[in-house]
């Protein structure tokens, strides 16, 4: 009865939590659409060429601008694609007869798409219709957006000049006062909603992507940038075959490797499985940062010297300082290390080996992995371990960017043929970055809901002041103000309380992330206690990586719900009839 009871709750919460989503998905679509219809209104002021295509070409300046900073390559293909993405969305816009039929056709494609993914969520063999209708509908999307938000930008900087009054009525009526103090005060806490909104996210992706990149810094200075392997397993030309890697471009070290599964027993009998890693001690540093995260012993005291006797003379190992400690292990130290394969053959299969070894150094990475399960030897060692001749199982490589290095890889693959094949660092812990990216994901889609709610305030204001100002609206009708201008009107109230939202929001989140260390200090000397551990997170501050590209899409989100929250009160005020707003005057 309780297994039964407690799967019945784990699918209510399964369906609770696909709920949630699915709202949450279909209120950013409302608000995306909505934003897209109201925005619209605004696109129409840049039908002149040199409003529009100045914008364009502004646009596709600032791109270049930033494709040559970040280094991109070729630097030109993102300002072409911008100029003509910006060229034919001006063209669309000026073209009105294409205005319905293209909404027809982009509502109806992302309708489909919808379709296509709850069908492949209930019946998985649909996957086959879903996926490509989902790219299409993504790449119009892109398209859709690196196109208008040039023309967005500068129709709102056109009906700015053209159009002062509108834009001076909607900051009144903001600012509202005497009998509208009420409106004034939930506008401001419209403001707040949307700054807090920004604000969190901004701190919380940071910290996310700050610890994000000190693993994968971690990781990248255990591991080489990527590793060179044979498709048929050890290889004894390595020597030749480094010789030719570093006469490759890009390639700025290497060094052989050979790996092996072993088991680390202890006086006690005690075990505990590591790989056993065999290195050159002459060329390790060229592609590794091992020299640098060694806290005792050297690479120069993994052979035994010539002559040695007894312990002296067993090859030496260096293994994390966790694990030496766990095992109560000192620098010249015998300890045992086990091979699976390789011993005396019995009916069973052949009997584990046991070789004898010597302690020659520790090291820390901090990284749980490394130091738990590595053990570094020479390579003379791990060969006569696994009792091999003289090959290797791979060779690591270093390039001048760890985050490009797939790049290199694959031309490291073109040179060298089919035999060898290479794998980046990113392959060896793909379920680790994949549960980072997830984390980071679903704290994103949660903190946003703090700007949903937001929106759904700037909604209630709206309503509330239309109500207020319906006497105000029917004079201005009958003075000769048109519809479309009164959506103007309350819709830029919308994109003012979200500009602003989001200014204090990312001021704020920026100065919360940089004097983080700062407020773990206050924190720490108010509460009394040790709020990030150094003995338990291996860090001394919260770590944090400012991704602008992120700031850009918490930035959209944030206009996108506050100028999509206005569609439906705008519409109610341009829909007003004036001799009902001006019967009982």
């Amino acid at each position: 009865m309780l297994e039964t009871f407690s799967q019945l709750l784990g699918f209510a919460s399964a369906g609770v939590v696909a709920l949630i989503a699915l709202a949450f998905g279909a209120m950013f679509v409302f608000f995306a659409g909505s934003a897209a219809i109201i925005l619209g209104h605004f696109v129409r002021f840049v039908r002149d060429p040199r409003i529009g295509l100045g914008a364009v070409a502004a646009a596709a300046a600032l791109v270049a601008a930033v494709s040559l900073a970040r280094g991109i390559d070729p630097w030109w293909a993102l300002p072409l694609a911008q100029a003509l993405l910006g060229a034919l969305a001006w063209g669309v816009a000026r073209a009105r007869v294409l205005h319905r039929p293209l909404l027809w056709l982009g509502g109806g494609l992302l309708a489909l798409a919808a379709l296509g993914l709850v069908g492949a969520m209930v019946a998985p063999g649909l996957d086959v219709v879903a996926f490509p209708l989902l790219v299409a509908a993504g790449a119009l999307l892109r398209a859709a957006l690196i196109g208008f938000w040039p023309l967005v930008i500068g129709g709102l900087i056109a009906h700015r000049v053209e159009r002062v009054f509108e834009w001076g009525i909607s900051v009144r009526y903001l600012l509202a006062r005497r009998r509208q103090t009420v409106i004034s005060i939930i506008s401001g806490i419209c403001v707040v909603g949307v700054a807090l909104g920004v604000a969190v996210i901004t701190v919380v992706l940071s910290v996310m992507n700050g610890f994000s990149r000190m693993w994968e810094e971690k990781i990248i200075g255990a591991r080489a940038h990527f590793s060179v392997h044979s498709r048929l397993g050890e290889y004894p030309d390595y020597r030749e075959l480094r010789g030719r890697l570093l006469s490759l471009p890009g390639v700025e070290g290497a060094t052989p490797t050979l790996e092996a599964d072993a088991i680390l027993r202890g006086d006690a009998g005690e075990i505990h499985s590591v790989i056993l890693k065999g290195v050159d001690p002459e060329t390790v540093a060229a592609a590794t940062d091992l020299l640098e995260t060694l806290q005792r012993g050297s690479l120069d005291d993994l052979d035994p010297p010539p002559g040695a006797e007894g312990t002296a003379a067993l090859p030496g190992v260096i293994l994390g300082e966790s694990l030496a400690d766990r095992f109560l292990l000192r620098i010249g130290d015998p300890l045992v290390l086990i091979s699976p394969l390789g011993g005396r053959p019995t009916p069973l299969g052949p009997a584990p080996r046991m070789e004898r070894f010597r302690v020659a150094g520790t090291f820390r990475s901090d990284f749980f992995q490394f130091d738990e399960g590595y053990v570094y030897t020479s390579l003379g060692g791990a060969q006569r371990f696994m009792k091999l001749d003289d090959v290797v199982s791979g060779i690591e490589v270093r390039t001048p960017d760890a985050y490009s290095s797939r790049r290199v890889a694959e031309v490291v693959e073109r040179e060298l043929g089919g035999l060898y094949y290479a794998r980046d660092w990113k392959e060896f812990y793909p379920g680790f970055f994949q549960a980072l990216r997830t984390e980071r994901t679903m704290m994103f889609v949660l903190l946003s809901f703090i700007m949903v709610v937001a929106g759904f305030i700037i909604v209630a204001t709206l309503i509330m002041m239309i109500m207020e100002k319906s006497r105000d609206i029917s004079i201005l009708k009958t003075m000769g103000c048109d519809d479309d201008a009164i959506l103007r009107i309350f819709a830029i109230q919308g994109f003012l309380i979200g500009a602003v939202g989001l200014a204090l929001g990312l001021g704020m989140g920026l100065v919360i992330t940089v004097n983080l260390d700062v407020i773990q200090q206050v924190v720490e000397g108010l509460l009394g206690i040790d709020v990030l551990p150094a003995n338990v997170y291996q860090l001394a501050g919260l770590p944090y990586d400012v991704d602008p590209g992120e700031l850009a899409i918490i930035s959209a989100i944030a206009m996108t719900l506050s100028v999509g929250a206005t569609l439906l009160p705008s519409w109610q005020a341009a829909r007003l009839d004036p001799a009902e707003g001006l019967r009982y005057e």
